[in-house]
């Protein structure tokens, strides 16, 4: 009898270590599921957002180590009023509004769409391009040359920045 109730009582703890174990894997999963949709919802309000895009820059230009959706999260739900920072949780100080407003016009509309977006929409089209490199290749590379000079204004216009490398 002794080694009946010794054994039903190991039983009975590892019964309980496992139960304990599967609910820390349990909840630790929920958080993390929980983190993720978190920054799925904040990314997706960049990314369709120019205003919330351009104060999502002007964060990182401050806090370059505070990341959307885990340090800090933006909100910009009312109708009519500008994104604000709803939440910080890094372990920097939070940006004030005036640091904000200081460092808003250093982030341009070139930063906020990309510099490949800006210029795919002012390159010349596909076509033309494919339409001057055959007359290139027939003896007539006068319209090739224009094209060329076009591309390379274009490209200095919208120049390729360190943070988009």
């Amino acid at each position: 009898m002794v080694l009946d109730s010794t054994i039903i009582g190991v039983l009975i703890v590892l019964l309980i270590v496992v139960f304990m174990w599967v609910f820390v894997i349990w909840s630790n999963s929920r958080q993390s599921h929980q983190q993720t949709h978190q920054v799925l919802r904040q990314q997706n309000l960049v990314r369709n957002d120019p205003a919330a895009h351009r104060l999502s820059q002007a964060v990182h230009l401050l806090r370059p180590m505070a990341h959307l959706g885990f340090d800090y999260t933006i909100d910009h739900s009312t109708k009519g009023a500008p994104p604000r920072l709803a939440t910080w949780s890094a372990r920097s100080e939070m940006p004030t509004q005036t640091e904000l407003d200081d460092v808003m016009p250093e982030v341009s509309e070139v930063n906020v769409k990309g510099y490949a977006a800006m210029r795919r929409a002012e390159y010349p089209s596909v076509g033309d391009q494919l339409d001057a490199a055959y007359k290139a290749r027939h003896g007539d590379d006068s319209e090739e040359q224009e094209l060329d000079k076009q591309i390379a204004e274009i490209k200095n216009k919208y120049p390729k920045t360190d943070a988009q490398l």
